[in-house]
């Protein structure tokens, strides 16, 4: 996948990556569901059996990496002097491999949703608070639904 982020660490990048295609493919999904309540008439991409609706939603708009910076800096703010990078170190002390830092974004941004899901859901545990971050359907602009 091409980042449209670019700051000086690969690292920062994939995980505000990660962090930002969850919180749009989640509101993407509230947005769908929610369409005939809408009277909508647009045809929306839904997946299939056995797909993803990361698969299927259209590409993530700028505001959902402008809240994936927010993740990064609450999680800083939450971890004390910790930050992600060292977030990072434990997750990797913890399973004994560098974390894929798209993977790391996407679970903690579902975390700070309270989306059910959790990097420790496949991952042994470290020390890691991980606060809520407030994202709907009403997130995002309708037009970002609408792939061109």
């Amino acid at each position: 996948m091409t980042q449209p982020v670019g700051s000086d660490s690969e690292f920062r990048d994939s995980f505000l990556t990660g962090a930002a295609r969850a919180f749009f493919v989640t509101a993407y999904a509230d947005h769908v569901e929610t369409a005939p309540e809408r009277d909508d008439d647009f045809d929306y991409s839904k997946p299939g059996p056995r797909q993803d609706w990361t698969d299927n939603a259209p590409p993530t708009p700028p505001n959902a990496y402008a809240l994936a910076g927010q993740l990064w800096a609450a999680l800083h703010a939450a971890n004390g002097e910790a930050g992600v990078y060292t977030l990072r170190l434990r997750a990797e002390e913890a399973d004994g491999e560098t974390p894929d830092g798209e993977d790391f974004g996407f679970s903690l941004a579902m975390q700070a949703m309270g989306q059910g899901v959790s990097w420790f859901d496949n991952h042994k545990k470290f020390p890691c608070e991980v606060p809520h971050i407030e994202c709907s359907q009403y997130s995002f602009s309708d037009e970002a639904y609408q792939a061109e």
